[in-house]
């Protein structure tokens, strides 16, 4: 009952812009295409996403918003523009590499095949060549309000073609509470080689996600979610995995648990259908990732966590995205065994290279539960009933513990860890660096003290704030008002 307590605490808590048609590394011309020459070997999976980077810009101004323009709108003769005319207003392009008509169109067909490029400086386009100079008659489109953002990844199919996959991210929630549309759908480009170079024969807009893919959900957390959620165990990986990205308290539970347990039933599912997760920009995207280790410890059987332990050691990935949400399980499964040893708990924790360094008791020798610590700590004489006393540092870290020997055997007491690294932070975030208010929006009941002061500082919070500061108490001494250290201290236990 009480690691469910515990870890009950613990669940509480578009593209890059480019100058799209700027010359690639290792062109001769603006006419040739990034890897004119490249043999098959030699066109590695960033040189396709950074083409695809390109294109993507340059799509764009055909198919979501045209180009920058400036000067006084004239018509497409290019007399001054009258209103009072049947026609479209063009003005010049503001473009530094983009200055006539013909500058477009080396640029276009530089990414695309001569049939996508054909389609794409048709007539229609709305841009002109004026008493030679580029104009555009202005133009934009809304682009979906569902779009989180976007992933590619690119992967060659034989010497000639690579396919490149993009990923939409869908998430509502931030201005549709309590609703929200979440998911991703995808579309694969075709970059393919041809007499002129390596050029994609299709393509979408930076905005292609399609809000009625099956991969899509609509979902409510207000009342009638409740009815929607009894039939969850028939739900996807996905869909559950997508519900939990904003599902708290009562929300969570049934869905929480057949998330699990799908994991442990059918893993080949699991890790496929959650392979999008790792790219995604969904604030919550780790917690979900993390969420069947921290449930299957806290609410399911010993024999549930003798699966979960076996399945992370004999799982075979079957792609990048799988084996990154594997060692996400067990860096997660690593810290839910680090933070529940003993008396130790998330409160009075420090986590250095993704480990859970805490104040309490350690069963069994040192190093207990971690990996990577210095082979032999350092002997710094004994406490005051004689028991033996070590220091050594880790990560940023310099912990001291007390040995001794109790009814079960060897232990160990972590009694001080302390930090001037900024790599490390508290359980709930904070580290050094931080300021007064990010102290306090995690630990709202620390108390300011100027009695204890970082060297040539100022004061310092200390959490819990009492006056005693005896038993766990974590200290953040404070210098020209940043976090300078953060002190993690049991001084009577």
């Amino acid at each position: 009952m009480r690691k469910r307590a515990l870890t009950l605490i613990l669940f509480a808590a578009l593209a890059l812009s480019v100058s799209a048609c700027g010359r690639p590394a290792g062109e001769t011309s603006s006419a040739s295409s990034i890897h004119e020459e490249a043999a098959p070997s030699e066109l590695t999976e960033a040189d396709v996403l950074a083409a695809y980077e390109k294109a993507a810009e340059v799509y764009d101004w055909f198919d979501l918003c045209s180009l920058p323009t400036s000067g006084d709108p004239v018509a497409e003769d290019g007399n001054p523009y009258d209103p009072k005319q049947a026609g479209l207003s063009y003005r010049a392009v503001a473009h530094q590499s983009l200055k006539t008509y013909a500058d477009l169109d080396v640029c276009v067909r530089s990414c695309f095949t001569q049939e996508l490029a054909d389609k794409l400086m048709g007539s229609g386009t709305g841009y002109r060549d004026i008493d030679g100079r580029l104009y555009s008659a202005d133009g934009a489109r809304g682009s979906s309000i569902y779009l989180k953002g976007k992933a590619a990844r690119a992967e060659q199919t034989d010497e000639n073609h690579w396919a490149v996959t993009v990923t939409f991210y869908a998430d509502s929630y931030e201005w549709e509470v309590p609703l929200a549309t979440v998911g991703y759908s995808q579309k694969t480009l075709d970059y393919i080689k041809t007499p002129d170079g390596w050029r994609f024969s299709t393509f979408c807009p930076s905005d292609a996600l399609d809000e009625t893919a099956k991969t899509v959900f609509h979902f409510s957390y207000g009342a009638p979610s409740t009815m929607e959620q009894e039939n969850a165990q028939n739900w996807s990986s996905l869909k559950l995995a997508c519900w939990l990205l904003h599902a708290d308290g009562a929300f969570s539970e049934g869905p929480g648990d057949y998330f699990a347990l799908r994991l442990l039933n059918h893993p080949d599912e699991w890790f496929a259908a959650l392979s999008v997760f790792p790219d995604s920009p969904w604030e919550q995207r780790d917690f979900v990732i993390a969420h069947p280790a921290w449930s299957i410890y806290a609410w399911h059987p010993d024999q549930e966590n003798v699966r979960l332990e076996e399945l992370l050691d004999t799982y075979q990935p079957k792609s990048d995205a799988e084996t990154t949400l594997l060692n996400a399980l067990k860096e997660a499964w690593l810290q839910v065994n680090q933070l529940h040893q003993d008396d130790a708990n998330a409160t009075f924790c420090l986590v250095a290279n993704e480990q859970c360094l805490t104040l309490g008791k350690k069963s069994g020798a040192y190093p207990w539960l971690y990996k990577d610590f210095p082979e032999k700590p350092t002997s710094v004489g004994t406490g005051d009933n004689g028991e033996k006393v070590y220091a050594f540092s880790y990560g940023g870290v310099d912990v001291k513990y007390v040995t001794y020997s109790d009814e079960d055997g060897e232990a160990s007491f972590v009694s001080r860890m302390e930090t001037a690294s900024p790599a490390v932070k508290t359980w709930w975030g904070v580290s050094v660096g931080d300021k007064e208010d990010d102290i306090l929006a995690v630990y709202p009941d620390a108390e300011y003290t100027d009695r204890i002061r970082a060297e040539d500082g100022d004061g310092a919070w200390v959490w819990p704030g009492d006056e005693e500061m005896l038993g766990s108490h974590i200290t953040f001494y404070m210098k020209n008002g940043t976090i300078s250290e953060i002190l993690m201290e049991n001084l009577l236990d």
